[in-house]
């Protein structure tokens, strides 16, 4: 059957439309209602509106069925399939969350019987789901979305070193802070920062040739600077280095892994 092409408009469909993409928990069923089309096949209509019946049969028997993490993982996978191509941890976790809310769907018909919710059921039955793909991740990615210190023994490693040059440029610091202070070279209330990703020291400016350093900023008035000291500008570098070494790591589990 032709309909016309404002049919959506003169029955008041787009309206409806437009409440049921307001109901969606996801852009998944949003994209999906976008497609909703009108349709004269009986079978087709049949199947869905049984479809429709035994999802709101689950709701009202509150029923445990999954109702998040249904997240659009469509560009990850493209952006996986080039050769040398890796996802990053954010994209690992949306990836596993989705994953494993389609195993707890899979999981809700597999403990039912089989008379029960035939129609969903049916969706199910083509769906090839392999578990160790949640559990690879969840080696390589925290619950937080993180890679884990131990994804791999070198990365570990490296973080641990890192960890430790830290405490010790901190300690080193936390000294000469004490010691500029005790000179009146810096403000008694004033604390170690950060510019350019190294910790420096807040010096009154007209002090700063007072300590062999190097000055990474100033203040908007020019009364203060903040300085690195060159005696822990060594330390500072090998923290940087760490740094761009567990890059490479993690970059390397990352490709591997996708």
């Amino acid at each position: 059957m032709i309909y016309p092409k404002n049919i959506e408009e003169k029955l008041g469909f787009d309206k409806i439309r437009q409440l049921l993409k307001e109901e969606c928990i996801s852009t998944l069923g949003q994209n999906h209602v976008d497609e909703i089309q009108f349709s004269d096949d009986y079978e087709r209509i049949e199947r869905l509106t049984s479809q429709t019946n035994e999802f709101c049969d689950i709701l009202q028997q509150s029923e445990q069925f999954p109702q998040q993490n249904y997240i659009d993982v469509s560009r990850h996978l493209v952006k996986a399939m080039p050769q040398d191509a890796f996802l990053d941890e954010a994209e690992f976790f949306d990836l596993k969350l989705s994953l494993n809310t389609i195993y707890q769907c899979l999981l809700f018909f597999e403990n039912r019987p089989p008379q029960a919710y035939p129609c969903l059921r049916e969706l199910s039955q083509n769906v090839t789901f392999n578990p160790d793909l949640i559990s690879k991740i969840e080696l390589v990615v925290n619950e937080r979305g993180k890679m884990r210190d131990d994804a791999s023994f070198q990365l570990r490693s490296i973080r641990g070193r890192i960890i430790s040059e830290q405490t010790l440029l901190r300690k080193r610091l936390d000294q000469i802070l004490r010691e500029s202070k005790r000179l009146g070279y810096v403000k008694e209330d004033a604390e170690l920062t950060v510019r350019d990703g190294r910790l420096v020291i807040p010096i009154a400016a007209e002090h700063k040739r007072k300590i062999r350093g190097v000055v990474h900023d100033e203040s908007a008035t020019g009364l203060t600077v903040f300085m690195e000291p060159a005696e822990i500008i060594d330390l500072n570098n090998t923290i940087r280095e760490l740094i761009y070494e567990e890059r490479r790591e993690m970059m390397r589990i990352l490709i591997r892994l996708t």
